[in-house]
């Protein structure tokens, strides 16, 4: 018996199909083509996700579940034990990617020194454009300047 290899993960659509199994207790083919069309914008070939979640159970990482005992379509995926292990794996790889990406884009308030990814309160004070976490921020700033 031929062993497999590991399973690798070198796209979008396939960490983003790891993310929908790993946030849901159950999922179907059908679900994860609609939320990578809805999500990403992205249209996937149902024979590209079947196969990937084919390859997954093969690797013991998902089962079968059936959602409906009524329907033979509505059969879903669930992760094993192992299939946590596995996107764990992969998250924590990943995530040193999107913490470089991430970095690159914060703020810090010139208040309290908490990082501002978005939405952050801006204020010229002086000849400075600072950020802050919110205007209560920028007022004690104003203040410890008198």
């Amino acid at each position: 018996m031929a062993e497999e290899t590991e399973i690798k993960i070198q796209n979008l659509t396939k960490f983003y199909m790891l993310v929908l199994l790993k946030s849901n207790d159950t999922v179907t083919g059908y679900f994860i083509l609609k939320k990578l069309q809805k999500d990403l914008e992205k249209t996937a070939s149902p024979t590209y996700v079947y196969d990937f979640l084919k390859s997954l159970k093969s690797q013991g990482y998902v089962e079968d579940v059936a959602k409906s005992k009524t329907s033979k379509r509505s059969k879903g995926y669930q992760l094993t034990p192992q299939g946590h292990e596995f996107i764990d794996r992969i998250f924590i790889r990943f995530n040193n990617l999107i913490e470089v990406a991430i970095q690159s884009r914060l703020e810090i308030c010139a208040s309290c020194g908490v990082r501002l990814y978005d939405n952050y309160h801006s204020e010229k004070i002086g000849n400075k454009d600072l950020n802050f976490c919110c205007k209560h921020c920028a007022k004690a700033f104003k203040n410890e300047q008198l």
